[in-house]
């Protein structure tokens, strides 16, 4: 079979199989087996990490390819013949492509009779929780290697494109969690009880200050409130309340900035509403900056394999990426491939229930990685 046949055949698969973060065991299995097909040795880490060695007859650098396999927590609602046969959870994020694309480069790589140096594949597990890159490298994935590259597929950039920048490209991603905790009541008494709504709602609304008040415009930063919960019934005053967000920059040294303010607001607030307040602020993955000489190298490739017709306008996007954990350890490079096509009505973006591929970015996916 065609290499390009062969590598869609894979992604449907690995689409009909989702699996989410942690718990890729099929997946993990299926990748196992095509890299023994291909006689490239492989050991597990992270339970359900899979690495993939092939060392060339020559001698030269030790390189790592990256892809990530896990899948989102949510219903598919694509249609697709090879939709995902396991309810609540689809390949809404293109990690299937990823997976799909760095088997075909391990194809390809495997056939090439005159390899300098040595390949080391990462199939990394649970990605969209942060925390797969890390297990990986605590179990020795970057052990000798010398440089790390990665890319991902977009929806909402044109099938044939790739982007390629040096230095910040994803920001880097925080989670927080903020508790009030009151006394509740009777609604028709509230004199008598403590609101742990009302302080809540106004840290909500007012957290936005510490965005436009206290740090320099120049310098993106997000500060997104995903979740306001608190109250029981219409007519009691809720005694806890509860916000769930996330914290987005390019600057690493924002994390402890940003936690330290919204603290000071929030404990404010509780203060001043006779509540409590607690906050849990955890620092998820950092942003992801391309080394500038390994960016040279993509954007030479790019324009050789590909054309310089290929090469598109990328600016950093405020969306996360553990890759960031492998590009801190060794010098990375981190690729956008554009998947969409709006002539298919492929226009959704990542994340969406009914996010899908031009499946022709696959085999510019693998191009990249070889």
């Amino acid at each position: 079979m065609d290499i390009r046949s062969w590598v869609i055949g894979l992604r449907r698969e690995f689409h009909r199989w989702a699996e989410p973060s942690g718990h890729e065991v099929r997946t993990a299995a299926r990748v196992e087996e095509v890299l023994g097909s291909l006689r490239i040795a492989t050991r597990r880490v992270a339970k359900t990490g899979v690495i993939g060695t092939l060392k060339g007859n020559r001698p030269g650098p030790t390189i790592a390819l990256r892809a990530d396999m896990d899948a989102l927590a949510q219903n598919e609602r694509t249609g697709l013949e090879f939709a995902s046969e396991n309810p609540g959870v689809m390949h809404a994020c293109g990690h299937d492509a990823h997976t799909s694309a760095l088997l075909g480069a391990a194809r390809t790589l495997a056939d090439e009779v005159e390899l300098a140096g040595t390949v080391v594949f990462l199939f990394q597990p649970a990605e969209e929780l942060a925390t797969g890159a890390q297990a990986m490298i605590a179990e020795g994935a970057l052990d000798a290697v010398d440089a790390v590259f990665g890319l991902h597929v977009f929806g909402q950039a044109p099938v044939g494109y790739v982007g390629v920048r040096p230095g910040p490209i994803l920001a880097g991603g925080d989670r927080w969690k903020m508790t009030f905790r009151g006394r509740g009541g009777h609604g028709a008494m509230p004199h008598v009880t403590i609101d742990a709504l009302a302080p809540a709602c106004t840290t909500a609304l007012g957290l936005q200050s510490i965005v436009t008040k206290e740090f320099d415009a120049k310098d993106p930063l997000v500060l997104t409130v995903g979740q306001v919960h608190g109250g029981t019934r219409f007519n009691v005053v809720a005694d806890e309340a509860w916000l769930d967000g996330t914290v987005r920059y390019y600057r690493p040294e924002f994390a402890a900035q940003v936690e330290e303010k919204m603290r000071r607001f929030a404990q404010s607030a509780a203060e001043a509403y006779r509540t409590t307040m607690e906050l849990e602020y955890i620092v998820m993955c950092p942003p992801t900056v391309n080394d500038p000489e390994l960016a040279q190298l993509g954007l030479d490739v790019a324009r050789r394999t590909l054309g310089p017709d290929a090469l598109m306008p990328f600016e950093p996007v405020m969306g996360s990426e553990d890759f960031s954990f492998f590009s801190q350890k060794v010098p990375g490079l981190f690729v956008a491939v554009g998947a969409g096509n709006t002539q298919k009505g492929l226009v959704y973006p990542n994340h969406h229930p009914q996010f899908d591929i031009d499946e022709d970015c696959l085999d510019i996916a693998r191009t990249m990685y070889v």
